[in-house]
């Protein structure tokens, strides 16, 4: 089912239930959420650790709020199993699909890397898409997509930890 030529929509449309969107406040996120709602989606959650947009004057929040009452923000580390339950316990049984755009860069070399330098990194990209994974894996989703990154493939100098977390995404 096509909306071409439809004003506001591009693209087919999409179940209009809840799509969940991990670093729903970042760059990504918000890009992804403003093309979900241009084709159809009922309602947003959008997920971050803080539960709010953490770099200011990238016109991120000119994004959130075009958004309007159609997203909701929700702090949700998605390292953390617990709250990715409590996550999708907000969406009750309207979950359509969910997004994993989650990730932070902390470029070091990594012989200079420490283990919580390299967990800092890791965590949320590849240990949030597996607790994702594990907490939709019986839910009938329209779509689960893993925002991965070329960096899995051709690293990266100073980001082997991003490089790392964004090969698990790959795999």
């Amino acid at each position: 089912c096509s909306s071409i030529g439809t004003p506001g929509r591009v693209g087919p449309i999409i179940a209009r239930g809840t799509y969940a969107i991990t670093g729903g406040l970042g760059g990504l996120g918000l890009r992804a959420a403003v093309l979900l709602v241009r084709r159809g989606a009922g309602r947003l959650l959008l997920a971050s650790r803080s539960g709010r947009i953490a770099r200011d004057g990238q016109g991120l929040e000119v994004q959130l709020h075009a958004l309007g009452a159609v997203a909701e923000t929700v702090a949700c580390d998605g390292a953390d199993p617990g709250d990715v339950r409590a996550l999708f316990g907000r969406a009750d049984r309207t979950l359509s699909g969910v997004l994993h755009a989650a990730g932070v860069l902390q470029d070091m070399m990594l012989r200079a890397m420490s283990a919580g330098a390299f967990a800092y990194v890791f965590a949320p990209k590849a240990f949030g898409a597996s607790h994702l994974h594990h907490s939709t894996i019986r839910a009938p989703l329209e779509a689960h997509a893993l925002f991965s990154s070329i960096s899995s493939s051709l690293g990266s100098v100073g980001q082997a930890n991003y490089a790392a977390a964004n090969a698990c995404l790959d795999a």
